[in-house]
């Protein structure tokens, strides 16, 4: 119970890095976004259901996974940009984050981040990125 909320609060922290993933995804079907995802699909939609974010996490996940064997390690984690930010997806804490880790990072990150509760986390729900000043 300890370490899930250790990760909740990670993922809370890491939502916005998250966010600004350099990772290029692929559009996603089946939310409610009206034209191609923002910036080729490195960020998140307008608007996203849990599938929505479960399969864009899974689609990162893939991506990071360099050696295919269903888990991600320590040094294909270190060749990702965010991947500092991803490690703390590691609920176990054994070094390895598995695609059902990165599921429940990423439901535990929807829940906290769908303030109203109606199953779609909009735009003006997600942590902003702090401004640069000029």
């Amino acid at each position: 119970m300890r370490s899930l909320l250790i990760s909740t609060f990670a993922l809370l922290v890491a939502g916005p890095a998250l966010a600004q993933s350099d990772f290029p995804e692929p559009p996603m079907g089946g939310g409610q976004m009206s034209g191609p995802p923002p910036m080729g699909g490195m960020r998140p939609p307008e608007r996203e259901t849990l599938a929505d974010m479960k399969a864009r996490m899974g689609a990162m996940f893939d991506r990071i996974d360099a050696n295919h064997d269903g888990a991600i390690n320590a040094s294909e984690l270190s060749a990702s940009p965010g991947g500092r930010m991803l490690s703390r997806a590691d609920a176990d804490g054994n070094g390895l984050i598995t695609k059902a880790e990165m599921e429940a990072a990423a439901e535990a990150m929807f829940k906290t981040m769908d303030k109203n509760g109606d199953g779609v986390v909009t735009a003006d729900e997600r942590p902003q990125r702090p401004q640069r000043p000029d």
